[in-house]
């Protein structure tokens, strides 16, 4: 791991004029203090790009690229930060040498990653031996070409005997190959795979962690996939299928296509677009959401058009609302998956759906049809309000009207003037409630800022809240608590070339450019109180989603006496503010 000494770092960073750096690279124009360019990140017609003289950063405002000079020159020369840093020193006529540490922190999981990359070359190997010809012909029939066969690593597991002889001739031990989920138990010489095709699953690093198998036989009685069951390296609600190779892609593209299985991801592989990836299954979690906010760009939902894939649309939709990730579901009326719509309809109309788009609450329109019986009154009113309470959440001021026209056309029921009455109120309640609501990742952002500027801030927001609800906004708040162990104060430079994650230095970019960094009291203290409020605002609506379920008297009384105590802790919180 290469390092550079802290203070050749600062020395080479007050040297080098971003203006100067950038200009050797780009035609600059002078707009106020300031300067614009031509982003080199994306195609770029009207200059987006602004260089901040006074801040020594440049931020891209279309594409969000940004940083200070030294992640310009990494990004335009595609160099890691360390050379980047060496290139600039070199321009300035400061040069340094980037020093090796000599003792590197090993991955402790780094062994099982070992084991399974060389079982991946074994399987590629395999593939085009005498016993991996039925494989090569299924391949074939599936027109996955050698092309994707190498890009993916996918290969064949022969016999069991064939595959323990040789992790065996390794010298791998069965307890290491029963961890890296190849071998069933220790004192056993059953492999897991054997005469199936293979693709292996990697982590969001691009680590192999398992494989997902498909069977060569049509034969019911064999399972037509099995998957690495759970190890210490492989987690199926932590990992997204094609996750590592689809970060560059995606936010160039500002899209990702969010599918369920592999071959699904294949599929739409074969029809040239390289942006899908998969959960390897229906059940979206929590660690996924944020994975995919992560990637900064609007996913694309192309699931089964089955019931099952209804059903997890339907979940994902929930769970991607309540996150704010921003998404479009692929309207498909097929009822199959995309591989089955390539094989059947062809390419052309795959890349087609992917224009053919609906809002999450267009698809409840049809889809709560599956749940609720419209025929049945109590059913019917269930169903109204259900979207309702999405449209009056979700949507848009001016899509309100349409939706609920579109409710009162299918059920009946007219809730204009709930809209009416919610609006009407909206002018009654005071305004830091609205704020609140919509703001929290604006009140964190503050709170960021605020950290980034004062020590006392850091301590205090991590003994009174701890966490931020914005996964780009925890992974920032990390790396400042794991530098003030070491300082009293926060050196931007330091921390950008601590930063790996781009998101994550995009935001420490774009607070830079937000926001003084001086410590400001009074914006600290509000929005700690935003963050409290949004917090007891999010436990009071999942009440109401509770008592609105229940039947039981005695429930919902109960429920609505937490309810009461959330509610006064509210205003308290408030009073104590005022």
């Amino acid at each position: 791991m290469s390092w550079i000494k802290e203070e050749d770092l600062k020395e080479v960073r007050s040297r080098a004029d971003i203006v100067d750096i950038i200009g050797h690279y780009l035609p600059l124009e002078k707009k106020g203090k300031d300067y614009r360019c031509l982003c080199p990140f994306h195609d770029d017609h009207d200059p987006s790009m602004t260089i901040n003289t006074q801040k020594q950063i440049f931020k891209c405002f279309v594409c969000g690229q940004g940083g200070n000079v030294f992640t310009f020159v990494q990004k335009i020369e595609n160099i890691s930060y360390f050379e980047a840093v060496s290139k600039v020193a070199t321009m300035v006529g400061y040069p340094i040498n980037i020093q090796r540490q000599t003792s590197v922190k090993i991955d402790e999981n780094q062994k099982y990653y070992d084991i399974l990359n060389t079982f991946i070359q074994f399987t590629q190997y395999e593939l085009n031996t005498n016993e991996g010809t039925q494989c090569q012909l299924y391949l074939k029939k599936r027109n996955i070409d050698s092309t994707i066969q190498k890009k993916f690593e996918i290969g064949y597991a022969p016999d069991v005997n064939i595959s323990y002889k040789f992790l065996k001739a390794k010298q791998y031990s069965n307890q290491d190959l029963v961890t890296s989920g190849l071998l069933y138990e220790a004192d056993s010489t059953r492999v897991l795979f054997s005469n199936r095709l293979m693709i292996p699953i990697h982590d969001e690093n691009g680590n192999p962690v398992g494989f997902t198998a498909r069977r060569l036989e049509e034969d019911d009685m064999i399972p037509k996939y099995i998957n690495t069951p759970q190890t210490k390296i492989y987690e199926k609600g932590n990992l997204i299928f094609n996750y590592h190779r689809v970060k560059q892609s995606a936010r160039k593209m500002n899209r990702c296509i969010l599918v369920e299985g592999a071959m699904d991801v294949l599929a739409y592989e074969k029809a040239g677009i390289h942006e899908a990836l998969a959960c390897l299954g229906t059940a979206i979690t929590q660690t996924q959401i944020r994975l995919l906010k992560r990637l900064q760009a609007e996913i694309y939902v192309g699931y089964d058009g089955d019931t099952a894939g209804l059903n997890a649309t339907y979940k994902f939709g929930q769970m991607a609302l309540e996150n704010g990730l921003k998404f479009q579901i692929i309207k498909n009326k097929t009822k199959l998956d995309p591989d089955e719509i390539l094989e059947t309809y062809g390419k052309e109309e795959l890349k087609s759906q992917l224009s053919n788009t609906i809002s999450f609450i267009d698809f409840l329109f049809d889809y709560l049809k599956t749940v609720y019986v419209l025929n049945n009154y109590e059913d019917k009113k269930k169903y109204a309000q259900e979207i309702y309470s999405y449209v009056s959440k979700y949507s848009e001021e001016y899509e309100k009207a349409l939706y609920i026209k579109k409710i009162q056309t299918i059920t009946g029921f007219d809730f204009t003037y709930s809209n009416q009455n919610i609006n009407k109120n909206r002018t009654i309640v005071p305004l830091y409630f609205n704020e609140l609501k919509s703001g929290r990742v604006s009140a964190e952002k503050s709170i960021l800022a605020m950290i980034l500027s004062s020590k006392k801030a850091a301590e205090q927001f991590k003994n009174e809240i701890g966490f931020f609800q914005d996964p780009v906004c925890d992974q920032l708040s990390l790396y400042c608590y794991d530098l003030y162990r070491q300082l009293n104060t926060i050196d931007m430079d330091l921390l950008l070339s601590k930063i790996e994650e781009e998101d994550v230095r995009n935001l420490c970019i774009d607070l830079m450019s937000e926001f003084d960094l001086t410590y400001n009291e009074s914006l600290f203290y509000d929005s700690m109180l935003k963050i409290k409020e949004c917090a007891l605002q999010d436990q009071i609506d999942l009440l109401n989603n509770q008592i609105a379920k229940l039947s039981n008297p005695l429930e919902k009384a109960k429920m609505a006496m937490k309810k009461n105590e959330l509610i006064t802790q509210k205003i308290e919180l408030r009073r104590k503010d005022g």
